[in-house]
């Protein structure tokens, strides 16, 4: 583990969740990025690449998760990591999601989000999470996000459930 506690060193990129305009799905013209899905025994190979996208969505987790706990997550299996390619074969986007079991349902989680780019890849993404679930037999998917995401999740059909509101006890 010392390998990743060296990584948590790298520089953070732009909040994308304060990106200023979410473009419609039916403005997002070209394809430019390809996603995919990054095997579990691939992550140690990558997390060096794609940690720093998803540190400011860890962050807000208010302490639920570490980027240590999203590592071995996604190492063991727990969760999913997936990455969006731009044409350079750069890495502009990063996400995880996770297969939940409820006791009559199962869900696909999109847990955490980040990256670059933001508009040029999340349709994509949200594409490739569709597929995913329906590959996996899920019922449909859930997220919790700040507010903010509600603009481009009501676009793919979601519907705003519950807002979650938390008070800190010392």
């Amino acid at each position: 583990m010392k390998q990743s506690a060296k990584l948590l060193e790298v520089k953070p990129l732009r909040d994308i969740s304060r990106e200023p305009k979410v473009k419609n799905r039916s403005d997002r013209g070209e394809k430019t990025h390809t996603i995919a899905l990054v095997p579990a025994d691939y992550v140690p190979i990558l997390w060096k690449d794609v940690e720093f996208q998803l540190r400011k969505a860890v962050a807000r987790s208010k302490g639920r998760w570490s980027m240590e706990s999203l590592y071995q997550s996604i190492v063991t299996g727990h969760q999913h990591l997936w990455v969006a390619f731009n044409t350079d074969k750069e890495i502009d986007g990063v996400g995880t999601t996770e297969l939940v079991n409820y006791p009559h349902k199962r869900m696909l989680c999109i847990q955490f989000l980040g990256g670059k780019n933001f508009n040029d890849w999340v349709w994509d993404m949200v594409d490739k999470y569709n597929d995913w679930a329906k590959d996996n037999h899920c019922s449909g998917i859930e997220a919790t996000a700040r507010e903010g995401f509600w603009k481009w999740l009501k676009q793919d059909g979601y519907e705003k459930s519950y807002v979650v509101y938390e008070k800190r006890i010392d």
